[in-house]
C-alpha cells in the first residue's frame, strides 16, 4: 500500500500497471443493441440516451438485464454468449405507459433466487419533508418473453434518511444469511458514510436492509438493521456499484466487487456472515485487490481515465466483470464520451 505522503507526491500512485488492470474482452455502446434491430419507426421511439445506471446477469448467462436512471425502460442486453444461440437485445417497457418518458432515477437491480423476482432501486424519492429524501425498491418480476413482460408486485420505501436527492443508494445486491434463516438487501450508499457532505474518502457504507411487511395500518418499508464497513485502506471518493459472485447457490462467503466513478476503480474482497447485526461483514483479499480500468496515460491530471462513468457490475463466472457507464458529463473530455453509455466486458488479471 502507498502511504499518504507518497500518494501526495504521485497522486495516480501505480495506476495502469498491467498485473492491476483489468483487461477488455469487448464492449459496446447500449444504443446500437437497439437501433441495429429497429425500423425506423421504432427508432423514434427510443430514449435519446440510455444512462446505464446498473446490470444484472441473468441465471441462464443468455443476457444482463440493466436500468437507466434516466428511463423506466429496462435494456435485455444478449452476452457473447446469449448472441452465439442467437439471442436478440429487447428495450423492455415498464408497465405504467405513463412513465414512458419520465426520470426513472434507477440506480440498482438485483435479482432473488428464492423468489425468481428481481429488485430494482431508486437512488432518491421526495418525502414531505424539506431536504429530506428517501430511497424506493420495486420488487418485479421479469419475463423478456412475455406480452407485459415487467410486472410490479411492490413498491416498498427504503426507511434511510439522505440529505440529497442525488447521492443516495448506488447499488444493491440480495443476499441470505444462514444463521437467521433471514433475506436481505444491500444497498450500497454513493457518499462517505452515507453523507453527501463527508469528507473522508475512506468510510464506504452499505446498507442491510429487512423487509418490514405491509399491514392494515403501514406501507411495506425496508429497514435499515445496520451498516456494513468498506475496509478503511480503501480510498474511494464515491461508490457507483455493487455484485456479488456466489460460487455456489447462495451461499456465503463470496467474492464481492464495489466500483468507483470518481476512481475509475474496483475492489474485490470477500462479504461473510457474522452472528450478530449487521449480520455480515467485509474483508480484504491477500493482496488487498484493487483493479483500475484501462487508462490513456497516468501523467494527466485525471490520471489518464478514459473509464469515467462506470455505474454498474455484475459477476460473470469468477475472473470476469460486466461493467456499464452512465452518460458522460459535459465538461469530460472525449475519451470519457467514447466510453459512456456502454456495456464492457473485462478479465480480472
Amino acid at each position: 500500500m502507498v502511504n499518504a505522503r507518497a500518494a501526495a507526491l504521485n497522486p495516480c500512485g501505480n495506476l495502469g500497471s498491467q498485473e492491476n488492470t483489468l483487461q477488455l474482452i469487448q464492449e459496446q455502446k447500449v444504443v446500437t443493441s437497439f437501433v441495429d434491430s429497429s425500423s425506423h419507426g421504432q427508432i423514434e421511439t427510443l430514449p435519446n440516451r440510455f444512462e446505464t445506471s446498473d446490470v444484472v446477469l441473468r441465471r441462464d448467462n443468455q443476457v444482463v438485464l440493466a436500468v437507466f436512471d434516466n428511463s423506466f425502460h429496462v435494456g435485455a442486453l444478449c452476452t457473447p454468449f446469449g448472441r452465439s444461440l442467437n439471442c436478440t437485445d429487447q428495450l423492455l417497457a415498464w408497465p405504467d405507459a405513463s412513465l414512458a418518458m419520465k426520470t426513472s432515477g434507477f440506480e440498482g437491480i438485483t435479482y432473488n433466487p428464492i423468489d425468481d423476482t428481481y429488485f430494482i432501486a431508486q437512488e432518491t424519492i421526495k418525502t414531505d419533508q424539506k431536504n429530506v429524501f428517501r430511497a424506493n425498491i420495486f420488487e418485479t418480476r421479469i419475463v423478456s418473453t412475455n406480452s407485459i413482460p415487467i410486472r410490479v408486485l411492490e413498491s416498498c420505501i427504503v426507511n434511510w434518511n439522505f440529505a440529497s436527492d442525488n447521492k443516495g443508494i448506488e447499488g444493491l445486491e440480495f443476499v441470505s444469511h444462514q444463521g437467521t434463516g433471514k433475506s436481505y438487501l444491500l444497498g450500497l450508499c454513493e457518499a462517505n458514510g452515507c453523507n453527501h457532505k463527508s469528507t473522508s474518502d475512506n468510510d464506504g457504507r452499505i446498507l442491510v436492509l429487512e423487509k418490514k411487511k405491509a399491514n392494515n395500518k403501514e406501507s411495506c418499508s425496508w429497514e435499515p438493521i445496520g451498516t456494513i464497513a468498506m475496509p478503511t485502506w480503501v480510498h474511494f471518493g464515491d461508490y457507483s456499484a455493487l455484485s456479488i459472485y456466489h460460487r455456489k447457490a447462495i451461499d456465503l462467503p463470496a467474492y464481492v466487487a464495489v466500483t468507483s466513478q470518481e476512481r475509475s476503480q474496483v475492489w474485490v474482497g470477500m462479504i461473510e456472515e457474522i452472528n450478530q447485526a449487521p449480520f455480515f461483514s467485509l474483508s480484504s483479499l491477500n493482496n488487498n485487490t484493487i483493479y483500475d480500468l484501462p487508462r490513456t496515460s497516468v501523467t494527466t491530471p485525471e490520471c489518464g481515465m478514459k473509464y469515467c462513468n462506470i455505474e454498474g457490475v455484475a459477476w460473470q463466472g469468477g475472473n470476469e466483470l460486466i461493467l456499464v457507464s452512465d452518460k458522460a458529463k459535459t465538461d469530460q473530455d472525449t475519451q470519457c464520451i467514447e466510453k459512456d453509455q456502454s456495456v464492457h466486458y473485462f478479465f480480472l488479471p
